[in-house]
């Protein structure tokens, strides 16, 4: 098991994105909700890349889920993207797949969130 991680970099003015790393569940889903919580109030686009995720529970997901209103509330735009297998059925569950949250990599995710795409 991969411990868990978090790391960020800007990838272009106004963008922040954030890898996830090992399993996000409740145990450490906190950390994540702070690193996001600073990303949404500083960023006008903040991506969530979910490839070296292993897992997600629904602590996780309402972390995601909490961002990604604080974002359209303030009409801008949060993405998660390259979601591995067993991530991504999870996500398909909830829904999130279905309401141009989640994206198959980071080209989709920036495009979708790009300064002229819908809020």
């Amino acid at each position: 098991m991969e411990r868990f991680e978090i790391t960020e970099r800007d990838l272009d003015p106004g963008c922040r994105d954030i890898q996830v790393i090992g399993e996000l569940d409740l145990a450490v889903a906190a950390r994540l909700d702070e690193v996001l919580d600073k990303a949404t109030a500083e960023y006008d686009r903040v991506l969530i890349g979910l490839e070296r995720c292993a897992f997600i529970d629904s602590s996780g997901i309402a972390v995601i889920l909490r961002a990604h209103k604080r974002m359209a509330e303030r009409n801008r735009r949060l993405a998660a993207y390259a979601a591995n297998d067993q991530v991504l059925r999870i996500l398909s569950m909830t829904g999130l797949t279905a309401n141009d949250l989640v994206f198959d990599d980071a080209d989709a995710a920036l495009a979708a969130t790009g300064e002229d795409a819908p809020a």
